[in-house]
């Protein structure tokens, strides 16, 4: 397990003590910021990040996550180059 995955695999409190401190995000959102870094730890772009996982994603993601609240993206609202 690299150095990425063990970040956030730790306290999501930790990482975002100051946004929850202030409400600008909650338990369940900081949840699932966390799990899209961790299936996606090469992507920089905050944008790219908050788009919603891929069913793929999802399922891999509830193996480290089990908590984890979402819904992945409808496949048909992924570009035909991405499906």
């Amino acid at each position: 397990m690299s150095n990425v995955n063990t970040y956030y695999l730790g306290s999501l409190e930790r990482i975002f003590r100051a946004e929850l401190e202030e409400g600008l995000i909650t338990i369940p959102k900081a949840r699932e910021l966390c799990a899209k870094k961790y299936i996606r730890p090469h992507i920089t772009n905050e944008n790219l990040l908050a788009a919603p996982l891929t069913k793929q994603e999802l399922a891999s993601v509830l193996l480290v996550f089990p908590e984890l609240i979402t819904k992945p993206m409808p496949p048909c609202a992924l570009s035909p180059m991405v499906q």
